[in-house]
């Protein structure tokens, strides 16, 4: 479909802002360890991660099949630990004899076993012992189960994108031993790296599903049949490998891991795209928010265009590096303007061609070595320019104020060097920061496609379905019944969206996508982006705000709700203006991690990432000895 996959929210990862509490709160005797405060905290463990639920760790900006991805060259993309502090509370002291404590908490152990506060049950909400504590915010538990559950997504989504060559990293090495940058530029270990993005996501998805429910929302009917759906096919799974559904849940996603942490994950998951799709709707920013914002950050809305080449670049020896860096001058001595850069390619990207070139030939027989030369150069020289936001400038900050510096002439050449990626960017100034004008709007709709049957045609080249004539009739109907309710009603772009969660087919644009869509919403589309009938009616330059209509495209029927027309780096100001008030809820929240917690379950990853990968490397010898 042509229709727009937005991300209505900005979901890379929060600031490392966090509060923790160690845990050395705990005196051993006898080999129990007896709590010396009520702030209880529990050490828990986590076995091996590596399946995925949700989409919801903190993808590349690429939005492109990486599964189909060719042998392009790169194309350039737009301590948690604080100590504990010591209150004295000022009135008088009362003497209470050391006896006294003591029998209390073998009393207590009695009564609920030392497992209850030593051994993790598995269970979420009020059934959940003290020993499954992970984390608190604002007084709600976070289970070791959830925690593992949500570290298995970020670890697998990661190890998908390194298979792909999308990051620098092994997936059959320790991962407390290879490292990465961080957003703010800081060396951290990939371990460190994913265990700061679940705790991120943790925090962020935890705190607005605590918001969604004081304020009352529930699930859409939609929303339950996903989960339920979900159960079954787990259920399925875990009888085929002849395991209770507990058991089958835990060894997938972690250990303490259970049905009831699997629903909730996926509650978690919908309710926060309900409430903050909600917020956006009742708590948009004002003109004057929006203008305080755009002075605050004024330079991020200047667009960059420039010129570039993708060099590859080994840092793994001082030789390979000094080697790549000649190389490199080399190049940059013969950069002078954009035509100069195209007249690289050929030499630049050569074993790129060359791959595609092979590629092409085996696809169609008839075609000639020269012409797939030709088509594979085109290619790669249609792709040496950039255009970027100063916000999202991937690189250093060298050359991110080189860029935007207006004092800088054009026609000046830099390069930066990713070691983590392996590539060296030659990166020619081609022009000065401007504001992006292009025009882009925002618009709800509510897409209702014909239903397929044994009749309708589709076309193997396009993927175009052709309809019956009764079933566009039978489209149209509910759209106009849609349309009908909407206008019997309050008639408010809140009561829109619901209709959209309920009745869309273009899910993307919905909570039943992936992306913390809500309600139908696409904004900031480009021109072009949509079909020309739903772009037409959405640029008509009379619409305002609230405007509504019924579009028919070759997908189906769109029943439209206009929000705004706007230049681009406005629509952006927008979004960011909006997600600094989701900023704002988050920084606002009493988050605690339950620290030994999260480094044992951790440790028990690698362990068990260890003996899984020394298990698949005995396999593979005894494969490779018996084929012998």
């Amino acid at each position: 479909m042509d229709e727009k996959e937005n991300n209505l929210y900005d979901d890379k990862p929060l600031e490392n802002d966090v509060n923790q509490e160690s845990d050395d709160t705990l005196e051993e005797k006898d080999g129990v360890k007896y709590e010396t405060n009520d702030n209880w905290q529990f050490d828990a463990e986590a076995p091996t991660l590596n399946n995925n639920l949700f989409d919801t760790a903190d993808y590349p900006d690429s939005k492109e099949d990486k599964s189909e991805k060719k042998s392009d060259a790169p194309v350039i993309s737009d301590d948690r630990k604080q100590s504990n502090q010591i209150v004295i509370n000022k009135e008088p002291l009362k003497f209470i004899p050391l006896a006294i404590i003591t029998l209390a908490v073998i009393a207590a152990l009695v009564v609920l076993g030392i497992r209850y506060y030593t051994v993790p049950n598995g269970k979420e909400g009020n059934m959940m012992n003290p020993a499954s504590v992970a984390a608190t915010i604002d007084d709600n538990k976070i289970s070791i189960g959830m925690y593992n559950l949500y570290f298995s997504s970020v670890v697998s989504q990661y190890e998908q994108y390194a298979n792909y060559g999308y990051y620098n990293l092994d997936t059959t090495a320790d991962y407390s031993t290879q490292y990465t940058t961080d957003e703010d530029g800081n060396k951290v270990s990939w371990m460190e790296y994913f265990e700061n993005l679940t705790i991120d996501q943790i925090k962020n998805y935890s705190i607005f599903y605590n918001a969604a429910k004081k304020e009352g929302l529930t699930l859409q009917k939609s929303q339950k049949d996903t989960i339920d759906k979900q159960i079954e096919s787990l259920k399925t799974s875990a009888s085929e490998a002849n395991q209770p559904l507990d058991d089958y849940i835990a060894s997938v996603f972690g250990e303490y891991c259970t049905e009831d942490t699997v629903r909730l994950y996926m509650e978690q998951f919908y309710l926060t795209a309900n409430y903050r799709g909600k917020y956006a709707i009742d708590n948009k920013p004002t003109d004057e928010e929006i203008s305080k914002y755009y002075d605050e950050h004024k330079k991020d809305y200047y667009q960059i265009n420039f010129s570039y080449l993708a060099v590859p670049y080994d840092a793994s020896s001082d030789e390979k590096k000094a080697e790549s860096e000649k190389t490199i001058k080399k190049y940059m001595s013969k950069v002078t303007d954009r035509q100069s850069i195209i007249d690289l390619v050929p030499t630049v990207y050569k074993d790129y061609i060359d791959a595609d070139v092979q590629s092409a030939m085996q696809a169609d027989s008839a075609l000639s070595k020269e012409e797939a030369v030709k088509n594979a150069t085109e290619t790669y020289e249609s792709n040496v320019d950039g255009t970027i936001y100063a916000s999202q400038a991937p690189f250093s900050d060298e050359i991110n104020n080189w860029l935007l510096d207006e004092k800088q002439p054009t026609g000046t050449v830099k390069y930066y060097a990713n070691e983590e990626t392996g590539y060296a960017y030659i990166i020619l100034k081609t022009e000065q920061p401007t504001r992006s004008e292009d025009e882009t709007y925002a618009v709800r709709h509510i897409l209702i496609m014909p239903k397929a049957d044994d009749e309708s045609q589709t076309d193997q080249t396009t993927g175009q379905t052709t309809y019956t004539d009764e079933q566009w009739a039978a489209a149209k109907e509910k759209a106009n019944k849609i349309f009908e309710e909407y206008n019997s009603g309050n008639k408010t772009e809140y009561s829109f969206a619901l209709l959209a969660e309920a009745n869309s087919d273009d899910t993307a644009s919905t909570s039943a996508g992936s992306s913390d869509a809500f309600g139908g919403l696409c904004e900031a589309v480009a021109l072009g982006e949509m079909v020309p009938e739903f772009e037409n009616w959405a640029t008509d330059k009379s619409r305002k705000y609230g405007d509504t209509d019924i579009v028919k495209s070759d997908y189906g029927y769109h029943i439209m709700f206009f929000v705004y027309d706007k230049p681009s780096y406005e629509s952006q100001l927008i979004i960011d203006a909006r997600n600094a008030k989701f900023d704002s809820i988050i920084d606002e929240a009493d988050f605690v991690l339950h620290d030994s917690v999260v480094t044992k379950a951790n440790n028990k990853f690698l362990d068990a990432k260890k003996a899984a990968n020394e298990s698949q490397k005995k396999e593979t010898t005894t494969q490779a000895t018996s084929g012998n």
